[in-house]
């Protein structure tokens, strides 16, 4: 089964500082994959969406991506905060119908509103959305403790490297799609994540952020599928579970790995930015375009 934690991240965020390089150079994982036939080349990175201000890349990213004619993100967050319109859209499908929160969460309300007042995160909206969305602005405060800001995550850097650079920008998803998984999470297993994180120690809990970036930032592949196998949901919370990861993880790697593979028979140049978790989770993008007939070079 694959570790809860990662379940609350409304966007996967991870980072391992490593010997032999500097402490601020990041590594994350790097592919590329051809097509002889037709000269199609796809490079692909691991994401992280939160980072730091002082991180360096490889100069071999920014080539990959001087070499590509397109950048293919999940979402263009750039876009979508200037868009207003459409967040508010995709933000309505998180909210709670015709109840509140209190009615929604039940008995757990009263202390996870109490936890959230004492870490300064209450806001009264929260009680008009579902519990996928105080777990969001829970795990935003764990990153920000932990010293990573959304402003310097990968795919952030990337966009405004690209479009400086007038690539095109492709989004493989749309916010609606994105929101719409957290939406359809089973109520129960939301109600258990936000439960069980405000239950568990906090700066445990900081300390596995630091700990997930650094797996990242070494591209450190094994770590995080380690990570990702930890843990088990209760058994009666199984069920949701299996389907909340099929829609978060599987279902969204399987089109991720389409991209690839058809830009590639297509006979195009690509670079991919996608969350690094989804090159951790079974079945993974790799795992994909492998089945498609292609061999995958993971770039040192």
């Amino acid at each position: 089964m694959k570790r809860l934690f990662s379940v609350i991240l409304l966007f996967a965020v991870m980072l391992f500082s490593g010997c032999g390089r500097p402490e601020n150079e990041v590594r994350p994982p790097f592919f590329k994959v051809v097509d002889k036939e037709t000269g199609g080349v796809v490079y692909m990175l691991g994401t992280m969406h939160v980072g730091t201000e002082d991180a360096v890349y490889s100069d071999k990213v920014y080539k990959a991506l001087d070499e590509s004619d397109t950048l293919a993100v999940e979402l263009d967050l750039q876009e979508l905060e200037a868009n207003t319109a459409e967040l508010a859209e995709a933000m309505q499908l998180m909210m709670l119908n015709g109840m509140t929160a209190k009615e929604y969460i039940g008995e757990d309300y009263a202390e996870i509103r109490d936890w959230f007042i004492d870490k300064g995160l209450y806001n009264m909206v929260y009680d008009y959305y579902i519990p996928a969305v105080w777990s969001s602005m829970l795990s935003n405060k764990l990153a920000d403790d932990a010293g990573f800001i959304s402003d310097f995550g990968t795919d952030r850097l990337l966009l405004t490297y690209a479009k400086e650079h007038n690539k095109e920008i492709y989004e493989i998803e749309s916010a609606a799609e994105q929101y719409q998984i957290n939406a359809n999470e089973g109520k129960e297993l939301q109600i258990y994540m936000l439960t069980e994180t405000v239950r568990t120690d906090y700066d445990i809990q900081v300390q596995q952020m630091k700990d997930l970036y650094s797996v990242w930032a070494n591209g450190d592949i094994t770590g995080m599928e380690e990570l990702l196998s930890a843990d088990e949901p209760p058994e009666e919370l199984a069920e949701q579970y299996d389907r909340f990861y099929f829609e978060m993880y599987e279902n969204r790697q399987e089109k991720m790995a389409k991209y690839v593979t058809d830009t590639l028979k297509n006979g195009g140049k690509a670079f991919v930015a996608v969350g690094a978790l989804h090159y951790a989770a079974a079945p993974d993008i790799i795992d994909f375009i492998e089945q498609a007939g292609y061999t995958v070079e993971k770039i040192g």
